[in-house]
């Protein structure tokens, strides 16, 4: 409904009509507006309707979409720089890591020794790229975008492991080999642990980098924050 500002009463019938009439809408008489008056009226009009959907859309995308994930992102870049700040870091994380890195010796047992070694690490990061299609198939931008954030995280988790392969420091389940030690000498990369350690650490760093890139981006975007079934905000 127009406000009162844009009606004029008709001089002869006394009907409601827009300023940006040139006729009376009821007795069809002449309003005698002058043009420059209508013109006037037809561009305030123009512009209200421009500014309607930006106003619509600010209050459809709140600013706590922009603020949770630049939090999110600060929280998570001070968790990674733990591996920066200690050595042989071990994170709550690498709890649900190892758990499912000892499964991957299971499950792919019976494949040779080769596989079933090297299917500790497989397994690890197939996990969470797994639960990364999951979400991403889902449309769940959040629940995909931390996926790919575990991700890289379980990679900075082996390349601690394959870094220990000659001196062998961190303690082992069950005992026996350890896995990198026995993987790099297959491959004949045994002399370069630590080389090995950096570049699988980078690959790692270069995934979670990438994964705050993607947060930060729906958080210029305001764009809805979907973990899962749930849309938080």
């Amino acid at each position: 409904m127009e406000n009162d500002e844009s009606l004029l009463k008709c001089p002869y019938c006394g009907a409601a009509n827009s300023v940006e009439s040139e006729f009376c809408g009821a007795c069809f008489k002449h309003l005698c507006i002058p043009a420059e008056e209508r013109a006037e009226a037809r561009a305030r009009r123009a512009l209200e309707e421009l500014a309607a959907p930006a106003a619509a859309a600010g209050a459809e995308r709140p600013a706590s979409r922009l603020w949770g994930r630049a939090a999110l992102i600060g929280g998570l870049f001070v968790f990674y720089l733990q591996w920066l700040r200690e050595e042989n870091y071990f994170s709550f994380l690498d709890y649900i890591n190892l758990a499912f890195h000892e499964a991957g010796h299971v499950f792919l047992g019976f494949f040779g020794r080769f596989i079933m070694t090297l299917g500790g690490t497989l397994f690890q990061l197939l996990i969470p790229a797994a639960c990364l299609v999951h979400f991403l198939r889902q449309g769940a931008n959040l629940g995909w975008q931390l996926c790919l954030f575990w991700t890289g995280q379980s990679l900075l988790n082996v390349s601690i492991y394959a870094a220990d392969a000659i001196k062998q420091e961190l303690p082992l389940v069950g005992g026996g080999t350890h896995d990198w030690t026995y993987l790099l000498t297959e491959v004949g990369l045994i002399a370069h642990p630590e080389a090995v350690g950096r570049a699988i650490f980078l690959i790692g760093s270069a995934i979670i980098f990438y994964s705050f890139y993607l947060i930060g981006r729906d958080a210029v975007r305001r764009e809805p924050v979907v973990l899962g079934d749930m849309k938080l905000y």
